[in-house]
């Protein structure tokens, strides 16, 4: 690591001078300097930061409309990237060569696959028609790379419209922060979760590093009363001033497997001694690290064979997945690198071997991929010594970013992994997944890639025709505008695929078993986002058209509009973890319409004292204005006021129809935040 301490501690200085920039005039040009100078160094959300105040003062600022999206695609919403990159576009066509392949990964993270395959294949036409490209030797690798986006988008529609029945859900407050956490190592019976985070608190040195997040530290968490008990930092004998990161656990929960960044990235082992506390961590052995990097690893059931992966010479391509046996002395041998069909060109990474001992689960950028890393499964043949071709998992565990170090439970009913979702705490979560029972393992998998049949389903639901759900987006005048749609099963927590058919009318292909209840997602710049509960019933026979119209509120000086999702533990100013998906939609609206001041206004109903009711719906707007801060929103923005019982929206006679309504979290837009050039 680079000694950077002075610099950083600057650039945070700087940071906290930024954060009340609205208060002072500055031009664009300099903030886009200061972004530049953060970009430099790693700092890329304190560089969107200030890109984002330069589009304050001057919208029409070429370089930070382009940094602004490429930050974004480098960080987290990477679909948001899309605006900024055709706003750059329009400005100056030549902002950069590759802007028209930037917009088309904007629109393939966002799941727009469509608008992403034209972009695609406008830049390939671009290269083609470009007589210096053509007499590069790099041109027909490019060719190759956008060839395999396109692919991807056809895969990634093929997969989100017909999703399989996970049921994912955040680990909570218990693992989870506003921090990066992720890299889940849990022991067989699900009773401990071993993880990384940059979370503040860390044993590094100056606690930061370079890029201004807290350095990586090893947690713990406990699974006690039915719920994750409050991680805690492993301790200073496992975790040191500099980065580390656990990559695995034995299935016992004995022993732990380190990353360190050391001799080019090297695998440590700490083992878990009689007092319940772990030893300190050694490297795992000469013939599995190198002077190349070692960086994920996973165990067998029988303790007998260690998968692990390597970017060292002799593989197929980038990162490999290996593995190496234990000999009659307890000694691991000679790396073996594990060929095709598991290994590729491209990157493979993250294994996991199940507790079968034959089948292994392992994420790659290539094989049939919807974009970035895919978490893939095998399964050893013990006839034929062959892995079998691996089978894409399927959406929504993956997605078009990277899906990567998925674990399983020891009755294979639950898998974990680390994901950055919308309705996420921070910017990567830990989420735990349920898996169908028709889809545990290999077969059952490469069944449904085959046969495309729906899991839970009876075989004669094969028959029934989907459900088509089509909604129309409207403005304010009754007119149809496009907006950013998503689907989502109520019961399953699931993300469906959504095709737009037209401007702002866009479609579902939903096959339900039964009657099924969805929430339709709307986000459209310069209005209030939308919530909107519809019931599809059964597919039958003869196809079935479900209609609904979403009509979006435009933001302007004086709109109010109630949070009817954000939810708070019982007298307490403490968010429940489904807070979190309606909370990120108010970040995004903030950070899409940056002129706008709110007031965050807390209501209670009429139960308890009016001094402490009060005090505690205060305490619960604070909590709102506290996480939009600590997502980047600039305090000055923000107000929070505690109301209490005094501006009830139904009579506090009755609690469905009264009390519950009353107790709620609204939004006030105060006025203009504008930036004025000096």
């Amino acid at each position: 690591m680079v000694n950077t301490r002075l610099l950083i501690f600057l650039l945070s200085l700087m940071g906290l001078l930024l954060a009340g920039k609205s208060a002072y005039a500055q031009q664009d040009t300099d903030l886009v300097a200061e972004a530049d100078a953060a970009y430099s160094i790693g700092a890329k959300m304190l560089a969107l930061d200030n890109y984002q105040l330069a589009l304050k003062a001057n919208p029409e600022n070429l370089r930070a409309n382009f940094m602004t999206g490429k930050c974004i695609l480098e960080t987290i919403d990477k679909g948001r990237a899309s605006k900024f990159l055709i706003k750059a576009y329009q400005l100056d066509p030549n902002v950069s060569g590759d802007i028209l392949y930037l917009i088309g990964q904007a629109f393939q993270l966002g799941r727009e696959f469509d608008n992403a395959v034209v972009y695609y294949k406008q830049y390939k036409a671009k290269v083609e028609a470009d007589p210096a490209a053509r007499k590069l030797k790099s041109t027909k690798a490019l060719l190759v790379k956008i060839d395999e986006r396109i692919v991807q988008c056809e895969n990634g529609k093929k997969y989100t419209e017909d999703p399989l029945e996970y049921t994912i859900r955040n680990l909570g407050e218990g693992v989870n922060t506003g921090s990066p956490d992720y890299a889940p190592a849990i022991n067989k019976d699900e009773t401990m979760i071993i993880f990384t985070s940059r979370r503040e608190g860390s044993t590094g040195i100056g606690n930061v590093d370079q890029d201004l997040l807290f350095f990586e530290d090893i947690y713990v968490s406990y699974f006690k009363n039915n719920k994750w008990q409050p991680a805690v930092n492993i301790g200073t004998h496992i975790n040191t001033e500099f980065h580390d990161a656990s990559i695995g656990l034995s299935g016992d929960g004995k022993e732990l497997f380190l990353y360190k960044d050391e001799n080019g990235g090297d695998i440590y082992v700490a083992r878990m001694q009689d007092d319940s506390t772990w030893s300190k961590a050694e490297p795992i052995s000469d013939k599995i690290n190198s002077k190349y990097n070692e960086n994920s690893v996973s165990l067998s059931p029988d303790n007998k064979t260690l998968f692990f992966t390597s970017d060292r010479p002799g593989g197929k391509g980038g990162t490999d997945i290996y593995y190496s046996q234990l000999d009659k002395k307890g000694r691991w041998g000679k790396p073996v690198n594990m060929g095709a069909p598991i290994n590729t060109a491209a990157d493979d990474d993250g294994p996991f071997i199940d507790y079968d001992g034959k089948t292994l689960y392992f994420s790659s950028r290539a094989h049939a991929g919807m974009g970035g890393f895919d978490i893939f499964v095998s399964e050893f043949d013990s006839i034929s010594k062959k892995w079998s071709e691996p089978v894409n998992i399927g959406y929504p565990i993956n997605t078009p970013d990277d899906d990567i170090y998925f674990v399983k439970s020891g009755d294979s009913k639950y898998g974990y992994y680390a994901s950055v979702k919308d309705g996420g705490m921070g910017e990567k979560d830990i989420y735990k997944v349920m898996i169908p029972e028709n889809v545990q393992d290999y077969k059952g998998l490469k069944s449904r890639k085959i046969e495309g049949k729906k899991p839970g389903l009876p075989v004669v639901a094969l028959n029934l025709q989907p459900v088509t759900l089509r909604v129309r987006i409207l403005n304010e005048k009754g007119e149809v505008m496009n907006a950013k749609l998503s689907v989502k099963s109520k019961e399953i927590d699931t993300e469906l695929g959504t095709r737009q058919m037209a401007t702002g009318i866009y479609q579902s292909s939903l096959s339900n078993a039964g009657t099924q209840d969805y929430i339709i997602s709307v986000e459209a710049d310069g209005y209030m986002f939308r919530n909107v509960d519809v019931t599809v019933p059964a597919m039958q026979g003869q196809e079935q058209l479900v209609q609904k119209d979403i009509t979006m509120a435009k933001l302007e000086v004086g709109f109010q509009a109630i949070l009817r999702n954000i939810y708070f533990e019982f007298d307490k100013a403490v968010f429940k973890t489904e807070s979190y998906p309606e909370l990120n939609q108010l970040e995004r609206m903030m950070k899409e319409n940056p002129a706008f001041r709110i007031e965050i206004a807390g209501h209670t109903d009429f139960v308890g004292g009016d001094e402490y009711n009060k005090e505690l719906s205060h305490r619960r707007a604070t909590a709102v204005v506290n996480y939009l801060i600590r997502k980047g929103i600039d305090a000055s923005r923000l107000t929070a006021q505690g109301y209490g019982e005094e501006k009830p929206l139904a009579t506090n006679d009755d609690e469905k129809e009264g009390r519950e309504l009353n107790r709620r979290t609204q939004f006030k837009v105060l006025g203009d935040n504008k930036i004025t050039s000096r």
